[in-house]
C-alpha cells in the first residue's frame, strides 16, 4: 500500500522543484543580480506562415535613365550615360510591381561597381521602406529617382550600377544593372 502514489508524488515535487528554481532564477534576472547577453537579435515568435498561400505577383524594373537632373514630377531632363566625377549622377528608375491587399511596400538598394570591379558605394537599407502605397489596381507604376557624386578621386572609365528592389509583400527581389561612363 505505500508504493501506491510514490511515482505521483516524486514527478510532483520535480516538477515543483523546477518551477521554483526558474522563479528564482528569474527573479534574480529581474533584479540584475544575473546579467544577460543581449547579442541575439530577437525575432518574433510569430514571424511565420501557417498556411503558406502561394504569393502570385509580378515585380519588375521597366527603365532605368541616367540624367543631368530629375525635375519634381520625377521626369528626366536631358538623358545621359557620361558624367564628369564631380558631377551629380541622377537615376531615374520606374518599377512595376503587383499589389497584395491593395498594397505594395517597397525596398530600393544600390551598388555602384568601378572599371576594377570593386564596390566603391553599397547602399543597403534593409527594414527601410522607401515607398509604401495603398491602391485598388492589381499592379502599380512607381517611379524612384536619386543622385550620387562620384569624386574626385574617382576612377576614369565604365562603372556600373546594380538597382536593386525588393517587394516584402510578395516576397520577390529583383536586380538590374546598367552601365554608366565618368570621364574626366
Amino acid at each position: 500500500m505505500r508504493k501506491k502514489g510514490r511515482v505521483e508524488i516524486e514527478m510532483f515535487m520535480i516538477l515543483i522543484t523546477v518551477v521554483l528554481t526558474s522563479a528564482v532564477i528569474l527573479l534574480l534576472v529581474k533584479s540584475g543580480t544575473i546579467k544577460v547577453k543581449d547579442e541575439i537579435v530577437a525575432e518574433p515568435i510569430l514571424n511565420a506562415e501557417f498556411l503558406p498561400a502561394g504569393k502570385d505577383g509580378f515585380l519588375a524594373v521597366k527603365e532605368v535613365n541616367f540624367c543631368s537632373y530629375v525635375d519634381e514630377n520625377l521626369n528626366c531632363v536631358s538623358e545621359q550615360q557620361k558624367f564628369n566625377p564631380t558631377d551629380n549622377v541622377y537615376v531615374r528608375f520606374v518599377v512595376q510591381s503587383s499589389t497584395l491587399d491593395n498594397q505594395a511596400i517597397l525596398v530600393r538598394n544600390y551598388r555602384i561597381r568601378n572599371p576594377l570591379g570593386e564596390v566603391v558605394l553599397e547602399a543597403d537599407q534593409k527594414n527601410t521602406y522607401n515607398f509604401d502605397l495603398t491602391s485598388s489596381k492589381n499592379a502599380e507604376d512607381i517611379v524612384f529617382a536619386d543622385f550620387f557624386v562620384m569624386g574626385v578621386d574617382a576612377v576614369q572609365g565604365e562603372y556600373i550600377l546594380d538597382v536593386i528592389v525588393e517587394n516584402s509583400l510578395l516576397d520577390k527581389t529583383v536586380t538590374v544593372s546598367k552601365k554608366f561612363m565618368i570621364e574626366g
